[in-house]
């Protein structure tokens, strides 16, 4: 070959070469392309992930100081949560960053900040952003000021939306507390200071929550108790007008007393506290006197207080009341005391030193029990053993459970029971409360009803302790 010849196919050799280069780099310019997305779309994979890890450990752990708090509080029921960390100082004002506060406003009033994690146990959770995790608890179910009741239908006041706007949680089960995972900060919001060293940033829930005003929700105004679960807002050509990033876990009565049904003490605590009070009830009628004499042959028990009442928190409401022979458990007992002449210290029949009780120092234990469980129990009287100045009669006109005639009956209500659609929004229906025949026959008693006890089942859950006729207390046969 001449090398003419070599040199007129050259530049061919050169241009296929130079084709390769540039193919190649083409080639690892869309490999890196597609590396560089994958890895975003990896990290956004492990920023998630972070989220929902710290989120579920954060609810576990309230549910866990939830279900423990009389463990750890004296003289405390089960089912508070703590309060927010809301500015990083204890209750001397000395820094405590993570600490919950000893109180975080009025009674019943929702209360927002950042998880206490210190108090729980926790180290600072942080969200796939770095940021530490916000808290907002129920008015209800704070620990101070406490609500009135806290029990099994003890509702929270807080509601969630789902992104399309969907409540989360019916009405008879809001939501009792939220846990929010701030993520990165969005425009306009400011976090910034040094209030928070550990954390990071301050303690404005504006520069960390989101507010939609599409929906007109703002998960930072604590005022309206409303929150909205992280989505983007856009107009009618599909442009994203609006994100909300913050992801949120909630909590509801349901999982925490759920929760706590499954320890071993709790239900038997119930059972325990129905047959005190129907011992201390009993306990009355042996302390009758006539004349200012012991009375042993005058067994008359005190009246049932009404089944509505102005408030079912406040004792003071739970007056016996004359000629009435069903309805709650009565804690001051004025008119029986002034028609049997009985010998308790005062008019009031369950005082938190049981000292109207046979134990007192075990009724002592169970006082807040009672006193945040009394919406809970009722009692049927027979009309042969309601208050008088006279010797009581053997049974002629009693009640009776399962046809056993008895002095009287003190009722337990289970949970409410989805298959009879108990609502309990109103605590004056008794069908609410009560299964069988203990609810019918009980609205318009005589005292000389019909009363049942059965197993457990979707239908019935009463629990019912019998006083006889010699006022020996028994779980009713």
């Amino acid at each position: 070959m001449s090398q003419a010849h070599h040199s007129r196919h050259l530049p061919r050799r050169l241009h296929g070469a130079a084709l390769m280069v540039m193919l190649v780099i083409v080639v690892l310019g869309i490999a890196a392309v597609l590396t560089g997305s994958l890895s975003a779309s990896a990290r956004q994979s492990a920023r998630q992930k972070n989220t929902a890890a710290a989120l579920a450990q954060a609810k576990e752990a309230l549910i866990g100081y939830a279900i423990t708090y009389g463990d750890s509080h004296s003289a405390e029921v089960h089912g508070y949560l703590p309060c927010p960390d809301i500015n990083g100082l204890n209750v001397s004002g000395n820094p405590a960053e993570g600490s919950a506060r000893a109180s975080c406003g009025l009674k019943d009033v929702s209360t927002i900040g950042r998880l206490p994690w210190r108090t729980l146990g926790l180290p600072a959770l942080r969200d796939g952003d770095n940021e530490c995790l916000w808290y907002a608890v129920s008015g209800s179910y704070k620990n101070n000021s406490k609500t009135s009741l806290m029990n099994w239908d003890t509702n929270g006041k807080l509601q969630v939306f789902a992104s399309d706007g969907t409540l989360h949680g019916p009405q008879g089960n809001q939501v009792v507390a939220a846990i929010f995972a701030p993520g990165a900060a969005q425009a306009g919001q400011n976090r910034s200071g040094n209030s928070a060293p550990l954390c990071s940033g301050n303690y404005t829930a504006a520069n960390y929550l989101d507010s939609d005003t599409v929906h007109t929700i703002d998960n930072a105004n604590i005022a309206a108790e409303e929150f909205m679960q992280a989505h983007e807002d856009r107009d009618a050509n599909g442009s994203i007008i609006l994100t909300v990033n913050d992801q949120l876990i909630f909590i509801t009565q349901d999982d925490i007393f759920h929760a706590l049904e499954r320890r071993n003490n709790f239900l038997a605590t119930l059972k325990q506290l129905t047959q005190k009070v129907a011992q201390c009830i009993a306990d009355f009628g042996k302390k009758n006197k006539i004349g200012g004499v012991p009375d042993t042959a005058n067994k008359s028990l005190p009246w049932p207080a009404p089944l509505s009442l102005a408030d079912y928190g406040d004792n003071a409401d739970y007056n016996d009341k004359n000629g009435l022979y069903a309805g709650r458990v009565p804690y001051q007992v004025d008119s029986a005391r002034l028609k049997t002449g009985n010998a308790i210290a005062s008019d009031y029949l369950l005082t938190s030193s049981g000292s109207n009780c046979p134990d007192p120092a075990s009724w002592a234990t169970l006082y807040p029990w009672w006193d945040n469980w009394k919406d809970h129990l009722f009692y049927a009287l027979s009309k042969d053993y309601a208050p008088q100045s006279a010797a009581t009669t053997p049974c002629g006109n009693c009640v009776s459970v399962n046809g056993m005639p008895y002095a009287a009956v003190v009722i337990f209500t289970g949970g409410k029971l989805p298959a009879l659609n108990q609502s309990r929004a109103d605590k004056s229906t008794v069908a609410d409360y009560l299964e069988g025949g203990n609810a019918s026959n009980f609205s318009a008693a005589n005292g000389s009803e019909q009363y049942q006890t059965a197993s457990a089942s979707s239908t019935f859950n009463d629990v019912l302790y019998c006083i006889d006729q010699n006022l020996a207390v028994a779980v009713c046969p």
